[in-house]
């Protein structure tokens, strides 16, 4: 063979091993760090999708208060008056896991954060509940009753004292709260009495009753074996200043 064809065959010879290898080093890194943005650009859209959300529902809380004379005891009673500036999407946050994939109704009312775990931030047996917020006892239970789907905690079904004592810590205190951004994934519950909000640990917001939503770092007393109890009730995912003693 001629020094000339060798030459014209070496200028058509496809990639060796190691080119090939780097090659497709360089698309994996390529690759990762386009997931990496996608992934950094969703988890911004939540959360500026969510504080957005708490706005709405403070205000829509605050609202209903207002109107009524006194606090709704549940979501689902202030969904039930939403005027058109806000509807019941805004008590959604879309980093609830409830929301991936397509499901019943009843599934997701069961499975959404809100629904799964703000009854178990109150310490106390509902049937010894002897100061209700308004009427009878068969009247306060319709009023508590959660029927519609929500991502959000909030103190509303609190105790009246508790309520009382939250709002004596200014009006920044919050009306909901959001623990979706956290660091931890609740597990399923095993034992009576479980309180899944205390698997969340890490960056809060907070809704607040002047409007405004408050960012928090929260490592909630109790939330792992080794630390301490937690107290009566979380007031921390709701106010900065420590509520005072009851009356």
């Amino acid at each position: 063979m001629s020094r000339e064809a060798q030459r014209r065959r070496a200028g058509h010879r496809g990639f060796t091993l190691v080119e090939l290898l780097s090659l497709l080093s360089a698309l994996a890194v390529g690759l990762t760090l386009v997931s990496a943005l996608v992934a950094n650009g969703r988890v911004r859209h939540q959360r500026t999708a969510c504080v957005d959300n708490l706005r709405q529902v403070a205000r829509a809380v605050h609202a209903y208060t207002t109107d009524q004379g006194k606090r709704p005891r549940s979501f689902s009673r202030v969904m039930a008056s939403l005027d058109s500036s806000v509807n019941p999407a805004n008590f959604l946050c879309p980093a609830d896991p409830a929301l991936r994939g397509a499901g019943s109704r009843d599934r997701d009312t069961n499975a959404c954060w809100g629904n799964y775990a703000n009854a178990s931030q109150e310490p106390w047996i509902q049937s010894n509940l002897s100061e209700p917020e308004s009427g009878s006892w068969s009247a306060e239970m319709i009023e508590v009753k959660e029927t519609e789907r929500f991502s959000y905690l909030h103190p509303l079904a609190w105790q009246r004292p508790a309520w009382v004592r939250l709002n004596g810590t200014g009006p920044d205190f919050g009306l909901a709260a959001c623990q979706l951004h956290g660091v931890r994934v609740p597990p399923l519950p095993i034992w009576m009495g479980f309180k899944p909000f205390l698997q969340y640990e890490g960056e809060t917001f907070r809704g607040t009753d002047e409007g405004s939503v408050v960012r928090r770092k929260v490592f909630r007393p109790g939330a792992t074996p080794e630390g301490p109890p937690g107290s009566d009730y979380p007031w921390e995912f709701y106010t900065d200043t420590p509520p005072g003693p009851l009356r």
